[in-house]
This record gives C-alpha cells, structure tokens and sequence, in this order.
C-alpha cells in the first residue's frame, strides 16, 4: 500500500491532462498511487490516460460505465483511498516537484493536522501565473472561532474554496466529506472547505507550489482571452465588491450552517450578515439602481 491516495475526477480533459499528469509523475516525493476515474469522456482522455498508466505501474485508469456527474466522481475515488493520506487532483492543475513531500514534512512534524498545501497560484492556458493567493496562508492553525470568522468574511474571490485540493490525512477529507457532501449547489466547495477547518488543524506553506488552472467547471469562459504573446494579469481591485451574490444569500448561509453543524462554530455563521449591506448595495449597482426602485414602487403600489 502506497502512502499516498490521489484521486483524480477527470471528463473531457485532453487539453491539459498530460501536464497533469507530468507533474505528478515529476513529484519528488515517490511512495503515491494514482487512481484516474474517467467520467465518460469523448474525447481522447481515455487513451492518454491508458498510456500513462501503461508506463507507471503505480497508475491506475478506471472509465465508468455512464456518466455519473463531478461529485459523484469525486466521492467515488475518495471511497477507493487506502492509503493514510489522500489527495483529490484537478485534470487541468500543475504540482510542483516537492509539493508531496512539502506537504508530508508538515504531517511528519504534527500527525494530527486535517490538511496541508502550500500557497496556489491560478494560471492560464499556457500555464503562466496570473496571481498568486496568499490570503490562504491565514488559515493555517488549529481551528478557532478567529479562523472561522476570517473564513466565512473574506472574499470568495481570493481562493479559499482550493484547500479542498491539498494534501489530507485520510480521516479528515472523510469527515469532512460526512460534514458536507459536495454537491450541485452555488458555493459547495467553500462550505467543503469550511466543513474541514472547522475540525482539524491546517498548515500552509508560503511557497508556491502548486497552479490552479482556470476555466475549470465552475468558469468554462476563463481561459477564452488567453494569447500567446501575454498573459492577461489579474487585479481584483476591492476583494470585497467580489464577494457572493446576494441573490445566493439565503442557500449561501444554509450552506455555511450545514458546514458547521455539530461544532461550536455554528453561531458564527451569522457573521455573513455582516457582508449583507455591501453584497446588497452590488446587487442594487449591478442590476440598475433606477430599475430597482421604479420595481420597489410598483410592488408597494400594487399591494395598497
């Protein structure tokens, strides 16, 4: 039995597979197994992955008979770890050479952490670094009802949502997993990740040691402005005009009290309503403030 589980949920993902692939291979850190579950793909992921998993016997490619969906995908290899440590593993993201044993020497120093990953940066098409998100070194820590709250106010823009692909002790993504299931719902993977700091200790390295491509399922449009001859530079201005909708406020807040639910961090979930002035007054901006009054007037007319 390897050390290390890896997941990796892929469908459709022949565009940037193989440097996925590549980077894991690459890894310093050796003792891993690779469990790759091919959602259903048509397009040539199925003989990419076949290929790789010819040449390293530490790979394992299963298709699945239909196509399930993301999160059953992602439940599936989770259920097939066996290893003491486990790591779900994007299609489309790059591992550095020591991200693995980076994350290890955290375990090795204390055994009981939940996670450890190391600072992410998000890259285009061709794999240059638009931004690095350093905000999520904040949460390294035993959990406590200071951590919590940064959580649940800092801006979903800045990245917290990617500790869910970092290194797990196999316990903790289990019990977070049980804590909140992902499923198709606005914000699921903020309240996984949520559902995880809440209960175990989290380190975080300041190095940049793994990419978080974008366009992924959530943002199919991101990579479209990509050239070759520059990168488009992100800058998010405000972090905090970029923040949930207030249309989601409702579910949004469920979520986060579902995420907590059975800890003593539950209460802090009304800190969201905190944000509701800000969310509301982009809400208002975005949709036209003049529309937004004339369909106040008119509702309040019509109920009189």
């Amino acid at each position: 039995m390897a050390n290390v589980f890896i997941g990796m949920p892929v469908h459709n993902g022949e565009r940037f597979i193989r440097e996925a692939l590549n980077s894991i291979v690459s890894q310093s850190y050796g003792d891993w197994r690779l469990f790759i579950s091919d959602d259903g793909s048509t397009d040539g992921t199925r003989e990419i992955c076949r290929e790789y998993a010819s040449r390293d016997p530490r790979i394992t490619y299963h298709r699945q008979e239909k196509n399930s969906g993301m999160f059953t995908n992602f439940k599936f290899v989770l259920d097939r770890a066996n290893a003491p440590f486990f790591m779900w593993a994007a299609q489309d993201d790059i591992r550095e050479r020591d991200y693995l044993s980076a994350c290890l020497d955290y375990f090795a120093r204390e055994p009981e952490l939940g996670l450890a990953t190391t600072v992410m940066a998000a890259i285009d098409s061709f794999g240059r670094t638009l931004i690095e998100e350093r905000d999520l070194v904040g949460f390294s820590g035993e959990p406590s009802a200071s951590k919590i709250a940064r959580y649940i106010l800092q801006p979903e823009i800045l990245g917290k949502c990617n500790l869910m692909y970092g290194l797990f002790r196999i316990e903790a993504a289990r019990a977070a997993w049980q804590a909140y299931p992902q499923r198709h719902v606005w914000g699921q993977d903020y309240h996984f990740s949520l559902s995880l700091v809440a209960r175990f200790g989290v380190a975080i390295d300041e190095r940049v040691l793994w990419k978080k491509r974008l366009g992924g399922a959530s943002s199919p449009a991101a990579l479209e402005g990509d050239r070759p001859e520059a990168a488009r530079r992100l800058s998010y201005g405000n972090p905090k005009n970029l923040m949930f909708p207030f249309g989601r406020f409702g579910s949004y807040l469920a979520g986060h009290r579902e995420a907590l639910k059975g800890t003593s961090y539950r209460p802090l979930a009304f800190l969201l309503f905190l944000r509701l002035p800000r969310a509301f007054l982009i809400h208002v901006r975005e949709r036209g403030f003049k529309r937004w009054i004339r369909r106040a007037i008119n509702k309040l007319w019509q109920s009189s």
